[in-house]
């Protein structure tokens, strides 16, 4: 008896030439983006990737299908929403394992605590935690989106960005007007800003996205050092900066506790465990 195609379970050999096209392309999207400018359309993707264009179409649309890709209306390509999250599937344990971190901190010093990643301009919450009676309009939601120039978690994910990629990431879009009276109004400052507070490991938003508002906050690297996270606190001024010098210690210990499970395989210790 034949068939036509491969038994149940199995990859043919086109499936699976197919699925290591896909995969280039996401990467090359991807590592696009991480690098501020500009994203590719299909055209330029064509010729990162070395395909024939009219092949490129086919597995970006595909993609966008599915959502792992997006086009945005200039015709460049991002990640989309399937992208992250099948990868925050990868690492399960991360958004679980802050959970006693986030918690802890916030019960300590009546506040906010947060786990966010970056998703271009972007600052998406993955998992917040809040103090009894902490005020009820700066409690996280899961959904919940800030731009990175003016926040602690958003300047925090920018630690590692060069003066160039800060200005191309930020190209096009108007700084003025969004954001506290203390944030970043051009590339420049906020440049400034994170050249001053990396030198102490912590960034220190005051003001920067609601008058009265502090968040301090402090990337989580993976083990070969790439930023995948932020960790961060956010209250009222008043009440967090008499304790900033705990908050800054628990935040690096919270960091480099998440750091550990990155390097495992979900929940830092080898197990893989659900959210």
């Amino acid at each position: 008896m034949t068939t036509n195609g491969p038994a149940p379970g199995q990859t043919g050999p086109g499936t699976a030439s197919s699925l290591r096209m896909a995969l280039r392309v996401v990467n090359s999207v991807l590592d696009r983006e991480a690098s501020g400018r500009t994203g590719f359309n299909v055209s330029r993707l064509a010729g990162e990737v070395g395909i024939e264009r009219s092949k490129a179409s086919r597995t970006t649309q595909d993609l966008c299908d599915k959502g792992f890709l997006e086009r945005l209306d200039d015709s460049t390509l991002r990640a989309g929403e399937a992208f992250f999250t099948t990868a925050a599937s990868l690492h399960p344990g991360l958004p679980r394992r802050s959970r006693p971190l986030l918690r802890r901190m916030a019960v300590a010093y009546g506040a906010g605590a947060r786990l966010s990643v970056r998703d271009g301009v972007q600052v998406r919450l993955l998992r917040a935690e809040s103090a009894a009676g902490f005020a009820q309009e700066w409690q996280g939601r899961a959904s919940l989106v800030t731009p990175c120039w003016c926040t602690g978690a958003g300047r925090a994910l920018l630690l590692d960005h060069t003066a160039g990629e800060i200005a191309a990431l930020l190209d096009d879009y108007e700084l003025i007007g969004v954001g506290g009276p203390d944030a970043a109004r051009t590339p420049a400052e906020l440049v400034a800003a994170n050249d001053h507070d990396r030198l102490r490991g912590v960034v220190a938003a005051h003001g920067e996205f609601e008058h009265g508002v502090t968040e301090y906050a402090v990337p989580v690297r993976d083990p070969e050092g790439r930023i995948r996270a932020a960790v961060s606190v956010v209250g009222r001024t008043q009440d967090l900066s008499p304790h900033e010098r705990a908050i800054r210690t628990d935040l690096a210990a919270a960091a480099a506790a998440l750091r550990d499970t990155l390097a495992g395989d979900g929940d830092g210790n080898g197990n893989g465990t659900d959210l």
